[in-house]
């Protein structure tokens, strides 16, 4: 992985990938394809389940809401509500993948613009009342602000930090 990511940072517009298992098969690859192969190759070492669709491609509510992750009466309120975009055929609604991913992309900065107010109150607050944030603070919260934390996971290293300094 650290190759092809290196690799990434080159302006190359075509690789050429070796699979030594195949018989030593050289192919030309897209620096798109190659992203795409990257954090499919990330998200399988974690664990999850990886499904590729085109941007272009439209599916039926159950599919969206699964792509999503919700229910699909909670995508049909969120269509309603025209939060996501689509079109009807008939008297069933279809919704583009880009559309999805526009919607996904909206909420995932609405998050990150809420946790950053959040981390700027805590840290407000907590300088409000005479207490000093360590600087091991400021980088949990920091982390919790890019989402790379969750409130359990930040409240956790807050209480060990606190409990450690008791102890001493």
């Amino acid at each position: 992985m650290p190759c092809l990511r290196d690799a990434l940072t080159s302006s190359t517009e075509t690789f050429h990938i070796t699979v030594a298992e195949a018989g030593k098969v050289t192919m030309e690859v897209p620096r798109e394809a190659l992203a795409v192969l990257m954090e499919a190759m990330a998200l399988i070492t974690s664990g999850r389940t990886v499904e590729v669709i085109a941007k272009s491609m439209e599916l039926s509510t159950i599919q969206a809401a699964k792509t999503l992750g919700v229910s699909r009466p909670h995508l049909v309120k969120l269509l309603d509500k025209g939060l996501i975009e689509f079109r009807m055929v008939d008297t069933h609604r279809r919704v583009n993948v880009a559309s999805l991913e526009s919607y996904r992309r909206r909420e995932q900065n609405e998050q990150a613009r809420r946790r950053q107010a959040a981390v700027a109150s805590a840290i407000g607050s907590t300088e409000a009342e005479g207490l000093r944030v360590t600087a091991d603070t400021t980088a949990d919260l920091d982390a919790y602000a890019r989402g790379e934390l969750d409130a359990a996971a930040l409240r956790a290293r807050t209480l060990a930090r606190h409990t450690r300094k008791a102890a001493e």
